[in-house]
């Protein structure tokens, strides 16, 4: 069954329209059956009346006729007489079973005397004793098709007892037989009528409006919230009422859409204002090629809660780089990063400690946004040949990989996030390096990311990434390694950043 069937066959519309059918049918069959049985039973009653009525009046109008045996002016008149209320064809025998006189005298319309015709005769015949208890005729009604067998005894004018048979119908009752079929089918007709104009006048007034409902909605469901319903609404009812509804909903929705798109446009417009204007914080990597730093920077949003940032002084040999996570995503962790970018700018310049710098930075987080806000960031620092110095304040562990040995250290964290409170110390490490070693930085968006297998894309699955990919350039490792993240991902649920620069000579 397909589901176009399926959907048929559960529709209301066809649930009630076969409810109604088989009602109207069985009703239309009730009424008829009753109509036939109380107009049959007239007719019966009828029919016997008229055919005893007939019998008495026949018994009484020839009995001044006096047959002679033969077919002379008497039989005339019996002939004529008994034509007078329709009968056409008789007989007329003797209790032997012969026939004497016969209307048409020869050919099919001749009835030929029956035995059971004969033995009639004994309970009618008046020359047999008790005659008195017999009856003057005899009627057998054929109530099937509304005829008679009707006999009589009669007597020739030589006294010889002879006995009238005949077959006749009540053309009255055949005439009101076929009036009562022409009445049954009329009222056949009529119900069925009746039911199909009701049908079509509760279609309209229900499930026409209804339908009308049915595909404003569906039409509002894809998207077009112009969509109304239109009927006129002329009679006030339950379903206009409805329509009405409806259409105050469909406006208030219209309207309220309409407001939320343009809010969503200005929001859009002053996001993508934001991201602007963050995007002025990040640093060009002009001043630092020797580094050869790749680098993959793509908020989930348009602005980012991820934020790093390059300090070189030139004089001292000194230069660090920092990559910083805010709590959360979108606006109000973007907003933490300009306060952390602005904050840090402003601590370097006036201090070139990385371990100073993160803790100061720490406690203008904590004061300024008052522990309503954190920010998990790693320091990374050179500035003495064949060392590498880290502060690791919450950060995902950042690691080093010497491509030779493909050997792997990683920078554990030395302190809670950024921000936690106003007295946290942090403290500074030292890994020894040798150039060309290549230090990785990335934030939680990368390892945390659900994928369709199950699970997170993982710090094993990102570091294996890296190690495959170890003799390419550092812009085309962080290539394959979000190549396979897109691959592999289901959702991403917060920014991801990579950073990826080797060691100097």
């Amino acid at each position: 069954m397909n589901k176009s069937k399926i959907k048929t066959t559960n529709s209301l519309r066809f649930k009630i329209g076969l409810f109604y059918s088989l009602l109207a049918l069985l009703n239309i069959i009730f009424f008829t059956v009753m109509i036939f049985e109380n107009q049959s039973d007239l007719l019966l009653k009828n029919f016997q009346f008229q055919s005893e009525n007939l019998a008495n009046t026949i018994l009484a109008d020839i009995q001044s006729i006096g047959l002679s045996g033969s077919r002379d002016d008497s039989f005339e008149v019996f002939r004529k007489t008994l034509k007078l209320y329709e009968i056409n064809k008789f007989s007329i025998f003797d209790p032997d079973g012969k026939t004497i006189l016969s209307e048409p005298e020869s050919g099919p319309g001749v009835k030929e005397i029956t035995e059971a015709v004969l033995k009639k005769t004994k309970e009618v015949s008046s020359d047999k004793e008790g005659n008195l208890f017999k009856a003057r005729y005899s009627l057998d009604l054929n109530e099937s098709d509304f005829t008679v067998d009707f006999l009589l005894p009669i007597r020739l004018s030589d006294n010889r007892e002879v006995f009238l048979f005949t077959h006749f119908n009540i053309s009255s009752i055949q005439d009101r037989l076929k009036q009562l079929y022409i009445q049954v089918g009329y009222a056949v007709l009529w119900g069925v009528v009746f039911h199909i104009i009701f049908a079509i006048l509760v279609y309209r007034a229900i499930f026409k409006r209804v339908g009308s409902l049915e595909v404003a909605s569906k039409e509002m469901a894809t998207g077009n919230l112009q969509s109304r319903v239109d009927w006129g609404f002329k009679s006030n009812d339950e379903l206009d009422s409805l329509g009405k509804s409806f259409n105050l909903m469909a406006e208030e929705i219209q309207n309220k859409v309409t407001t939320i798109t343009r809010l969503n446009e200005e929001i859009n417009q002053e996001l993508q204002i934001g991201k602007e204007v963050q995007e002025l914080f990040l640093p060009s990597v002009k001043k630092y090629k020797k580094f050869n730093i790749g680098k993959l920077y793509r908020p989930m949003r348009e602005v980012s809660g991820d934020l790093y940032q390059y300090f070189q002084f030139p004089e001292k040999n000194y230069y660090g780089f920092f990559l910083a996570d805010a709590s959360g995503h979108g606006v109000s962790a973007a907003l933490v990063t300009v306060v952390m970018a602005m904050s840090l700018q402003a601590i370097m310049k006036e201090n070139h400690s990385a371990i100073q710098a993160i803790n100061q930075l720490g406690e203008v987080i904590a004061n300024r946004l008052q522990a309503s806000f954190f920010a998990t960031g790693v320091f990374v620092v050179f500035e003495e040949p064949g060392v590498v110095k880290f502060v690791n304040a919450g950060h995902n562990a950042p690691f080093i990989i010497r491509p030779s040995t493909k050997e792997i250290t990683y920078v554990d964290s030395s302190g809670p996030p950024l921000g936690m409170g106003d007295d946290i110390q942090y403290n500074l490490e030292s890994f020894p390096v040798l150039p060309g070693d290549k230090i990785i930085l990335y934030t939680d968006g990368v390892v945390e990311t659900p994928i369709k297998e199950g699970g997170l894309f993982g710090l094993e699955r990102f570091t294996e990434v890296v190690l495959e990919n170890i003799h390419l350039s550092n812009a085309e490792i962080v290539e394959k390694a979000m190549a396979l993240l897109e691959e592999k991902h289901e959702e991403y649920k917060d920014d991801v950043t990579m950073i990826v620069l080797d060691v100097p000579e």
